[in-house]
């Protein structure tokens, strides 16, 4: 989880730069946010943010009557191998979706029964809009599967404002020059893959299965672990069982709800299925879009939701059976507590693997240096690698700082060294330097003519390397966590093409005027709050009583 003390406000935050907009609008209010308060602050806030309002929307949304139900379906949803695996890979933003989609599909359920505005919905589609495009649009495909069915408008309602809080995104991957660079070559590495002995299946319904081994929870999908899980989901298949037979008017968007959930599956395990895998490689390769279903491991947020609403129900219906107070109150604390159980590992940082890193005094002195230059140039990062393990963070391999630190251009590699494969990058500028920097001549008589001003070495892995070959470049800092160096002679700048910003701002504005307008009527509505169960009209007046 990469965060910077200030982002640069430039175009790439809008999506208008070379890169591909995977992290649009989600960095540009981080950066905004780190004007108003100190950046460490806010991603602490953003944590605590996805833990608590992700548990409050499934509480919320769970038909329950009794705390301990909502207890229990907010324990599941936030405290699971889902989240614990997404935390530990650093995909902060994928989980301020995930957190949304509780309330997202509250908001529909609503909407589809005509008890509520499409205000709410918007307002909820806007906040998982605010994490990851693929988080946005599973968020999104979910409210539609909740809300399909007649009148069809209101499906076509849904779809008209998922696409106009997620243009800021969407736009600027359409009209990316040459459209977004497609790397099929990485699916069979990014697929969901079995963690336990019960398969790629048993992995995605335990809500684990991610493609990296390194953040698999200790002693998830084990033979010992499978029976307690096992106690967990015949405890949600029966809170289904309940919510299905109720009759309530609702039925069709629970139904909606267990199919957008079985598609996540469906998707995330695509690639287990030897027969699928052409399927899956021609959609990545030829479907627009389809490269996100390469980390498919990511779809199966619906089905965490489904299983943590039935836990939280079918809890409630075991503990209705204990007749005893005494009783009924230490098994409620036990079914509480048992997602924590199951998953003591995330408990304490991830028992100690998370934690935070401050920056060494030479990033800071390095960014002064450079601000303080006029002269045009953009800066080369050196090693010449995308992740790198730095000392000053505990070796711990984290995406490279360098790009979202300094006021000028970051240039690096954006290839994706995997142990078996690397998966190109997509950055046109790291594309043009690479061979010169894989190359063995001399750097610095070069690098005026590609653009570069700065050449900046952070001293891991193979820098020392580097050192010979930008001799003639002047080393205008050398401190023990990195060197930067001033590369000689008049530097020609080098454009590239992004999007057009024309289009791009104007959807920017409309997403703007749509979250506006989705205040408007939400708003009002929490003002007085009033709790609303949007599954059972029954377990809403057991509630009131």
């Amino acid at each position: 989880m990469v965060f910077v003390p200030r982002i640069p406000l430039t175009r790439e935050l809008l999506g208008l730069g070379t890169s591909v907009a995977r992290a649009v609008p989600s960095d540009l209010l981080v950066a905004l946010a780190s004007r108003l308060a100190p950046a460490d602050l806010v991603q602490k806030l953003i944590l605590a943010g996805i833990f608590v309002g992700g548990g409050w929307g499934a509480a919320r949304l769970a038909p329950v009557a009794t705390a301990a139900g909502g207890a229990a379906a907010a324990s599941l949803f936030v405290w699971n191998a889902h989240v614990y695996e997404r935390l530990l890979i650093g995909h902060w933003a994928l989980l301020v979706s995930y957190a949304a989609l509780p309330w997202v599909v509250s908001a529909a359920l609503r909407y589809r029964a005509g008890t509520g505005r499409v205000h709410g919905l918007v307002a909820a589609l806007a906040v998982a809009a605010c994490g990851s495009p693929p988080g946005a649009a599973i968020a999104a495909g979910t409210a539609l599967a909740v809300v399909a069915g007649r009148p069809w408008r209101r499906a076509a309602v849904v779809l008209a404002a998922a696409l106009a809080v997620n243009a800021p995104w969407l736009l600027p991957s359409v009209l990316h020059p040459g459209g977004v660079p497609v790397r099929a070559a990485g699916a069979a590495a990014f697929a969901a893959r079995p963690d336990g002995p019960l398969g790629t299946l048993g992995s995605l319904l335990g809500l684990g299965g991610i493609w990296s081994s390194l953040v698999v929870p200790p002693g998830h999908g084990s033979l010992a672990w499978w029976p307690a899980f096992a106690v967990v989901l015949a405890l949600a298949a029966a809170g289904w069982w309940a919510i299905l037979h109720r009759g309530d008017p609702p039925r069709g968007g629970a139904i909606g709800l267990l199919c957008a959930a079985g598609a996540g599956l469906a998707i995330a395990g695509a690639y287990a299925v030897p027969a699928l895998r052409p399927a899956v490689d021609l959609v990545i390769a030829r479907v627009p879009g389809g490269g996100m279903i390469r980390d498919s491991q990511k779809f199966i947020a619906p089905l965490a939701l489904v299983e943590a609403v039935g836990f939280g129900v079918g809890a409630e219906l075991a503990l209705a059976r204990l007749k005893a107070p005494r009783w009924r109150s230490l098994a409620a604390a036990a079914l509480v507590v048992a997602p924590v159980l199951l998953l003591p590992g995330l408990a304490l940082g991830a028992a100690g693997r998370l934690h935070t890193a401050p920056y060494p005094a030479d990033w800071e002195a390095a960014r002064r240096i450079m601000a303080a230059d006029p002269a045009e140039g953009a800066m080369l990062v050196l090693p010449w690698h995308l992740y790198l393990g730095l000392p000053w963070n505990g070796d711990r391999v984290v995406l490279d700082p360098a790009q979202r630190y300094f006021t000028r251009r970051a240039v690096g590699n954006d290839d994706l060294e995997l142990p078996t494969l690397t998966v190109p990058g997509e950055d046109p500028y790291g594309g043009r330097l690479g061979p010169l920097v894989r190359g063995g001549a001399p750097l610095a008589p070069a690098l005026p003519a590609q653009g570069i001003r700065y050449v900046l070495v952070l001293k891991v892995a193979e820098w020392a390397s580097f050192q010979p070959r930008l001799a003639g470049a002047a080393r205008v800092l050398d401190g023990p966590d990195l060197a930067l160096y001033q590369v000689p002679g008049a530097v020609t700048p080098v454009r590239f093409r992004g999007p057009p910003a024309t289009p791009v701002i104007a959807t920017d504005l409309l997403a703007v005027g749509a979250v506006a307008w989705a205040c408007t009527g939400v708003l009002p509505a929490v003002a007085p709050y009033r709790r609303r169960l949007v599954f059972s009209g029954r377990a809403q007046e057991g509630s009131r009583r």
